[in-house]
């Protein structure tokens, strides 16, 4: 069946898929997912897969959805797919379409509602006398007035925490009944207040017909169970940052449809904890989908085997992790060099000379580390990241690595590794409450150590790794001793 079919695959997007990809793009079992490596092509993988699903197996392309997660990936696949009666959406804008079928009355809100239904929150005199309390010594003021609450130093960073925690408390599918079980393990007054502020802004969302993001998946989720729904096939890219609730999303339409669900996802680039994603839900994929097969892609075309060889030993140190054996054709003596350096702004541009030619990519933890790089003033940016050195006419781009998930460049710097608070690995912690509902490391550094890896993975050729002299990261120790 294998050879008969294989010739569908000779022209994805003007290349051939390789033998793995072409098993799991023929798959036929209810439930699939396939693994991906870093460069491994799963988005040929997918588009063969349609191709497949129309062709062979003769599919009507309005009953296949595809999933990705962000507006960017999505117009990406969508150009790439070429057909328009293929639905690609993110999460949410496949929410609003199943909102929409149904007619369902709504306003869509953003981030700064919550935010201003917080500041509300604190102007309200008529407040019980024990949260009131409870105010008093979260904000460490001695008279409540809304004006004393509002000029506490921790006004803004208990704001903080408070969106943050409702943030994940949605995402991870809580309900009050979870509060309040919270509350009984742990006498918080910021938690006794964050369960008044959702009660408060729940009220004020239902009695405005507001929905934020999280709520347009959880009303869909209630709209597709016990329908019928017209769609025989699900494809989800990026399915390792899956949180619970989108999760219960998928499974709803799946026993609504009957559709087969095929995941794509790489477990070693799950970088989204903070936002609520869970990696669990694909680690254990078979839980919550009995009997799916799993297959994997591990022939890597951007990155040479010998710089795969030490990101993948480097990630797996954490035995947690799918066990995969990337390999590539393409072969590369040092691609992973180590810059030391005394002065920050002086081993940079040393690192910009040697690489001469091709396009560089500059990786950092946090969005203001090339600052501690470049003074600002010899930075003239461009867009996406993109700038001008004073001086030099070359263009360079900077992007922290969340932001570089995807992309790849011809060759990549990455700085910050220092051994510091929020050096890289960062070692910034989350304050109470949220490390109560925010899944904990098991593994020291966990999701630092997969950062790291999607740092050097972007690279199509050499990886530079500025490290000081003094005081460099226990990552870049680690790395020194592989390379």
């Amino acid at each position: 069946m294998f050879n008969m079919k294989n010739k569908i695959f000779e022209n994805i997007n003007g290349y051939p898929l390789d033998e793995e990809q072409q098993q799991a793009a023929m798959s036929n079992a209810r439930f699939n997912m396939i693994i991906a490596g870093a460069g491994s092509g799963k988005t040929l993988t997918m588009i063969g897969k349609i191709k497949y699903l129309l062709e062979i197996k003769h599919i009507p392309p309005e009953e296949i959805v595809c999933i990705s997660f962000t507006n960017e990936a999505v117009n990406s696949l969508k150009a790439k797919i070429q057909n328009e009666k293929i639905k690609v959406f993110t999460f949410h804008k496949l929410a609003i379409y199943f909102l929409n079928k149904e007619d369902y009355f709504y306003e869509l809100i953003d981030e700064s509602y919550l935010s201003t239904v917080i500041d509300t929150f604190f102007n309200q005199e008529n407040l019980s006398i024990y949260l009131k309390k409870a105010i008093k010594k979260a904000y460490k003021i001695k008279i409540y007035t809304a004006k004393k609450i509002k000029n506490s130093p921790k006004y803004l960073e208990n704001k903080k925490i408070i969106q943050s925690f409702i943030n994940l408390y949605q995402a991870n599918n809580l309900k009050k009944t979870d509060l309040k079980n919270l509350l009984q393990q742990k006498n918080s007054a910021l938690l006794l207040i964050i369960f008044a502020v959702i009660t408060y802004y729940e009220n004020e969302k239902q009695k405005n017909h507001y929905l934020d993001f999280d709520d347009l998946i959880k009303k869909a989720t209630q709209i597709v169970k016990n329908k019928k729904i017209a769609i025989q096939e699900m494809i989800i890219d990026e399915f390792q940052d899956t949180s619970l609730l989108r999760l219960d999303f998928v499974k709803e339409i799946i026993n609504s449809s009957g559709a087969h669900l095929t995941v794509v996802g790489d477990d070693f680039q799950s970088i989204y904890r903070f936002s609520g994603c869970d990696l669990d839900i694909f680690l254990n994929f078979q839980k919550n989908f009995p009997n799916a097969i799993t297959y994997k892609i591990q022939t890597t075309y951007r990155n040479s085997n010998e710089l795969i060889e030490i990101a993948g030993n480097f990630v797996m140190k954490n035995k947690a992790q799918l066990q995969k054996k990337l390999k590539s054709n393409k072969h590369l003596t040092h691609p992973i060099q180590i810059v030391s350096f005394i002065n920050r702004y002086h081993g940079l541009l040393k690192t910009i000379k040697k690489i001469k030619t091709g396009e560089i990519l500059i990786l950092g933890r946090n969005n203001f580390d090339i600052y501690k790089y470049i003074p600002k003033e010899k930075i003239k940016w461009e867009k996406n990241g993109y700038f001008y050195l004073e001086n030099y006419d070359f263009q360079l781009r900077y992007l922290t690595i969340h932001k570089s998930k995807g992309l790849e460049s011809e060759n990549v710097i990455i700085i910050n590794l220092e051994n510091d608070l929020l050096g890289f690995p960062s070692k910034k912690k989350n304050v109470d409450p949220i490390n109560l509902i925010e899944k904990k490391d098991d593994f020291l550094f966990e999701e630092e150590r997969r950062l790291f890896y999607v740092a050097l993975t972007r690279t199509k050729n050499y990886c530079y790794l500025l490290v000081p002299y003094i005081n460099a990261s226990i990552f870049a120790k680690e790395i020194k001793k592989m390379v």
